[in-house]
């Protein structure tokens, strides 16, 4: 819904607030993408064997197969398959006896989701060899679901506290936003956007709980989609989150799984975090004034909580969320993986930024490297007059599959790159205090990547 309310005291009124983030793109079609007025399909069948997926389907082997809605045996069974049924494998989960896998089939040309075990499907040495070559990548801070606040607009009032209490929030300040946000909600009990905007300051300061009460009053109130959908992804997180050991830092509230990582791995985890966002913040400029909750889980209860993608390698959606392989997992790795993280959480602290600038600045300050051939691939369309420009990557990659988001990765990280070679005397932290001049820029490194 738009949100448009008053407070009768205070006259505070907020009016046909647009979402933060576009609708998710359909795999390879972007309709946004125009070359004399038709829409872009990207064609990347070409392509794949250049790109890390290139692995042979999977099929299921045995005849009259339930897939299941988990993987346990007991778990309601979703369809039956058949063998030499394609399905699509899009990640793998550690099952009791043997690991599961959660995979896509289109069964009387509908695409259902479910559970099948590994003696179940064929096909799987290629797709364990692909995925233990694949370099994790890190989601962006648009894949997850919408909270019912943004920042990609300013919003006013004709409050001055509730001005300051939506500034906090979209500057990452929650606490003291929901301190001011509760105030309003004492005064006026029964408005169910302020009871929104209460949930969304109670998840971003790390209480989950408060969170999924005041969203639940807030829907009890007044249906909204968006408010549902953070609502239910807030369940979610809350069922399958095991994260319940803490350490404070200066600028950092780690919460983490102690079944993946010691008491001496959290110490080492808050030094790295707090000497990487040293170097990041002196590069972008950005502060943190409130402490960042960063969550540290097994890889299952990552994927589980977050409902991130089976590719990513982490998340930002207002906390930091990291998977963990275990605690012997290599220093740089995960050094890398903060890194990127950190870049979108100080952008976040800026303001609003394009998607693709975020994830090729998190990358190039992180240190990551594209993936082999994904430059190539980048020629190639653009020889092919194919490439889409920056903008039309979208808002969200949560959606796409793991060789068209290390395409779009890579175009991000080729932009960036750019930037930094005929844009270095503005620089980046210029930039940030004159997003006026994005645009611009943009269309300068559109250009650039046609070359």
């Amino acid at each position: 819904m738009a949100i448009s309310w008053a407070l009768p005291v205070l006259g505070c009124q907020l009016k046909n607030r647009p979402p933060r983030y576009n609708p998710p793109h359909t795999l390879r079609c972007f309709p946004d993408i125009q070359l004399d007025n038709v829409a872009v399909l990207w064609n990347l069948a070409p392509l794949i064997t250049v790109l890390f997926l290139a692995a042979a389907t999977q099929t299921v082997k045995v005849d009259r197969y339930p897939l299941r809605s988990g993987c346990d045996a007991s778990d309601p069974v979703v369809t039956t398959l058949h063998a030499g049924d394609p399905v699509q494998i899009k990640f793998s989960l550690a099952g009791a006896a043997q690991p599961c896998y959660v995979v896509s089939a289109t069964v009387d040309g509908k695409l259902v989701d479910g559970n099948l075990p590994a003696d179940a499907l064929t096909g799987l040495d290629d797709f364990e060899r692909s995925r233990r070559d694949a370099a994790p990548v890190s989601a962006s801070p648009a894949t997850n679901i919408q909270h019912p606040t943004s920042n990609n607009l300013p919003l006013k009032s004709t409050s001055p506290e509730m001005d300051r209490a939506i500034e906090l929030l979209n500057r990452n300040q929650p606490a003291e936003a929901l301190g001011i946000l509760q105030k309003f909600h004492e005064l006026f009990p029964s408005n169910a956007e302020v009871l929104a905007l209460c949930g969304t300051a109670a998840y971003k300061s790390d209480n989950l709980r408060l969170a999924v009460d005041y969203w639940k009053q807030s829907l009890d109130l007044h249906a909204d989609p968006t408010v549902d959908r953070a609502y239910k992804a807030a369940l979610r997180e809350s069922d399958n989150d095991k994260s319940s050991e803490k350490r404070f830092g200066t600028r950092f509230l780690l919460r983490y799984d102690g079944a993946v990582a010691d008491s001496d791995t959290a110490h080492t985890m808050i030094a790295m975090l707090e000497e990487e966002f040293s170097r990041v913040s002196f590069q972008i400029g950005c502060r943190a004034d409130e402490r960042i909750a960063v969550i540290v889980q097994s890889r299952e209860a990552y994927l589980k909580t977050t409902g991130a993608p089976g590719w990513s390698g982490g998340n930002y959606d207002g906390k930091i969320h990291i998977p963990l392989l275990d605690s012997k997992q290599p220093v740089a790795a995960t050094r890398q993986v903060f890194a990127h993280e950190l870049v979108h959480a100080c952008l976040a602290n800026i303001g609003a930024w394009p998607l693709w600038l975020h994830e090729g600045l998190a990358q190039r300050l992180s240190g990551e490297q594209a993936r082999p051939g994904v430059q190539e691939a980048i020629k190639q369309l653009a020889k092919d007059g194919k490439l889409p420009k920056l903008a039309g990557l979208g808002q969200t990659w949560g959606n796409k599959s793991t060789a068209d988001a290390q395409l779009a990765y890579g175009i991000a990280r080729a932009a960036v790159d750019l930037f930094y070679q005929y844009h270095a005397e503005f620089g980046v932290r210029n930039l940030m205090n004159n997003p006026a001049a994005l645009p611009g820029i943009t269309d300068d490194l559109d250009r650039r990547l046609r070359e």
